[in-house]
């Protein structure tokens, strides 16, 4: 009887470890997909570097939503050449993207743009965690672009791309650390796609010629006027988005250079938006047009006294 009993505790024991072994699979997949789901975006996108498969993204990821093909330029030393790779889009719910660019073989460039103020990921650039060069840990959504490279104790970045059109721009700065930092390149930018994209204007094309790309060295050479206008915007810009290249050294769309998705694709993923949300957009668009609003047209019609009393709405 003591064996049977033995073998029922066991059983019973092995069962509950079952059930709950089972349960913490379920709760961390609730989480993983839910709560959590922004660490994980993070904790995956760290887990990527230059040369990865797409198969190992996708395992990552899932699939991407968009698969187009884009043109690049090897600035790489030597070579200077014209190409095209594959640009893969997956969007992260609703708060942001991930987009790679590369062959069928592997992964040459990819980043990470957040669109929400809840996803602001902690992304670090510069020497690795077993090297004592310069690094920094840049929070998309909240740093300014001055700040980066205020923080790097640099004077200015390696190389600047920046565009403005009738109704896009884009704008990233490029950031380079050597072997320290396994030879990685880190654009850190303001990608028109991404989570206040236009609060601090845009930059026009600044390079020779009409060129979006501008050197590091000729930042001092710049007019005066062009230097402020920098300066001021450096200063304003909030970095959305943090694109990573290898050794080889890439101007991804070099006639109109980003550092996230095609604004003009992505933007067909966008959600409908909630009561409430409808209500603030029509408020937005007829303060836009120039229509008073309701508080407006009613507050005169109000005696004074009851004025006085009334809070009025944060226009």
């Amino acid at each position: 009887m003591n064996g049977l009993n033995t073998l029922a505790d066991i059983g019973k024991i092995m069962g509950g470890v079952v059930a709950a072994l089972t349960l913490i699979g379920t709760v961390t997949e609730w989480w993983k997909k839910g709560p959590g789901r922004r660490r994980t975006w993070t904790k995956s996108f760290e887990q990527l570097a230059p040369g990865v498969r797409p198969a190992y993204v996708e395992a990552l990821f899932g699939e991407p939503a968009f698969e187009l093909t884009v043109p690049v330029l090897s600035i790489t030393p030597g070579e200077g050449s014209r190409l095209s790779v594959t640009e893969r889009v997956w969007p992260l719910a609703t708060e942001g993207y991930l987009t790679t660019w590369g062959s069928e073989s592997d992964v040459v460039a990819y980043s990470l743009t957040t669109t929400s103020k809840r996803f602001k990921p902690k992304i670090r650039i510069g020497s690795s965690c077993y090297s004592n060069g310069p690094a920094l840990n840049v929070r998309l959504g909240r740093m300014r672009l001055a700040q980066v490279s205020d923080a790097l104790d640099l004077p200015h970045p390696e190389e600047i791309a920046s565009w403005k059109g009738a109704r896009r721009h884009e704008y990233y700065e490029t950031y380079y650390f050597g072997n320290p930092g396994h030879y990685m390149t880190w654009m850190c930018g303001v990608s028109g796609s991404g989570y206040r994209a236009g609060e601090a204007g845009a930059m026009d094309r600044l390079g020779p010629e009409n060129s979006a790309f501008l050197r590091g060295d000729l930042i001092e050479r710049l007019p005066t006027d062009h230097q402020q206008a920098l300066e001021a915007y450096r200063a304003r810009a909030v970095v959305n988005s943090l694109m990573v290249q290898g050794m080889e050294r890439l101007n991804i769309c070099p006639e109109e250079p980003r550092s996230g998705p095609d604004y003009d694709i992505v933007r067909t993923l966008e959600k409908a938006p909630s009561v409430l949300g409808k209500i603030r957009i029509r408020r937005e668009l007829r303060r836009a047009e120039g229509h008073p609003t309701v508080w407006r047209k009613i507050r005169h019609r109000l005696p004074r006294w009851l004025l006085g009393r009334l809070r009025p709405p944060l226009h």
